[in-house]
């Protein structure tokens, strides 16, 4: 029985079937299933159901279908049923895969909010550290200047270098003598009301050019103080006693 356009027929080796939509070369018959796709499948293979009514019309595209596969070439393979299953599952894991890359991004985004956080808190517990030692050192030399020394207690300044500044790196001589005569100046002012307070103030053997400043700056800025070598027991020639008039 031949197989015109329009018959419906059925597979012979397996499940499905449709109705004929065209002839390519090859002998291969183009079936068209329920969702719309061409299926090429061998007249062997096909088993046409009585009673689908093939027309005279249908033969004649039918002879028409032929000469035109006969001259043309194939016709393009339409897509198959299995060839979209293919299609499918590959868009399919591509969606899986593209929501898994985007779930890790939101856990790392996720995870450097909590660093950022933690990085935060870190530094503010820091800053609460140093502002509390601060103010600890604060009290302690608020206690001291509060406290006011015994009259006959004897201050002790001392203007060496190493005992001022933490480092002396890239200051000159000249820089360093300013920052002295700076130190001692505070001193004086801070005790200039306290009548026979005695000061001494160690500056070291050394050129004596610091000694020779602060005995300058005593006989033009504090001419009511009296000035002395202080014990030599204890400071050598290293020193100077203050005593405040």
């Amino acid at each position: 029985m031949s197989i015109n356009i329009g018959d419906t027929v059925r597979f012979l080796r397996e499940r499905g079937g449709g109705k004929v939509s065209g002839f390519r070369k090859g002998g291969l018959i183009l079936v068209e299933d329920e969702d719309g796709f061409e299926i090429p499948m061998l007249e062997a293979d096909l088993v046409v159901i009585p009673g689908s009514g093939s027309t005279s019309q249908a033969k004649a595209q039918t002879s028409a279908t032929s000469a035109q596969n006969s001259t043309s070439g194939p016709l393009p393979c339409p897509p198959t049923r299995g060839g979209s299953s293919i299609n499918q599952l590959v868009t399919t894991a591509k969606v899986a895969q593209q929501e898994a890359l985007e779930e890790r991004v939101a856990r790392l985004e996720h995870m450097v909010q909590k660093l950022t956080r933690r990085i935060e808190e870190m530094e503010a517990a820091n800053l609460l550290r140093a502002h509390a030692r601060l103010s600890h050192v604060e009290g302690e030399n608020a206690t001291r200047r509060n406290k006011k020394p015994a009259k006959d207690e004897i201050i002790e300044v001392d203007l060496h270098a190493h005992a001022l500044l933490d480092s002396t790196d890239g200051l000159s001589a000249t820089e360093i003598k300013a920052y002295q005569m700076k130190v001692f100046r505070e001193k004086m002012n801070e005790y200039l009301r306290d009548k026979g307070r005695r000061i001494v103030f160690i500056h070291g053997n050394g050129d004596g050019v610091l000694r020779k400043a602060i005995l300058t700056e005593l006989k033009y800025s504090y001419k009511t103080c009296r000035h002395q070598d202080a014990s030599f027991q204890q400071y050598g020639f290293g020193a100077t006693m203050v005593t405040i008039g």
